[in-house]
């Protein structure tokens, strides 16, 4: 019984990483990401945060360097917020199992980390959405070669010559 539960197990495994194609979706070239309810959007097809940060991480580095701030921000706040909370927590279970007073010193470090998590999380928004804002005023600036060619010919005492300036 425990090898067919182990084989179980290890299956599930196997079977949940199998779902997902390991490669990052391609996104449109030249179209803005939107942000809404949450999800990335391009021309109204969503996509996931792993093609979002592939596709920062190649195209635009200077997007990606926010992009990675913000979900870093995210991670940290996170984690001081749960830490925070479970030592809150379990300093409420250690004074109901003994004849401890409530408020301990476990209780006010948790109220702690989840102060300082609160500064932390609300600027990750903002950062996430300067990093899309960097990404799509770049699609504005980029220059088509068609549009910004110049030819010119010049005659001058040594000869005749052609000037292109892109």
């Amino acid at each position: 019984m425990k090898n067919l539960f182990l084989l179980l197990i290890l299956f599930c495994g196997l079977f949940s990483f199998a779902q997902r194609d390991m490669g990052p979706k391609e996104l449109p070239a030249n179209h803005p990401i939107e942000l809404v309810d949450g999800q990335y959007l391009v021309n109204g097809e969503e996509f996931s945060n792993y093609d979002i940060k592939h596709h920062l991480m190649n195209n635009n580095p200077e997007a990606y360097k926010y992009y990675k701030k913000s979900k870093t921000k995210s991670s940290l706040g996170g984690l001081l917020l749960g830490l925070g909370g479970a030592l809150i927590v379990g300093d409420a279970v250690k004074a109901m199992a003994s004849d401890e007073d409530y408020p301990g010193p476990f209780t006010y470090v948790g109220a702690g980390l989840a102060a300082v998590s609160i500064p932390i999380l609300s600027g990750r928004k903002k950062v996430l959405q300067k990093s899309l804002d960097t990404y799509n005023d770049s699609l504005s600036k980029e220059k088509t070669l068609g549009s910004n060619i110049e030819v010119n010919v010049l005659a001058s005492t040594n000869g005749v010559g052609l000037t292109v300036k892109f």
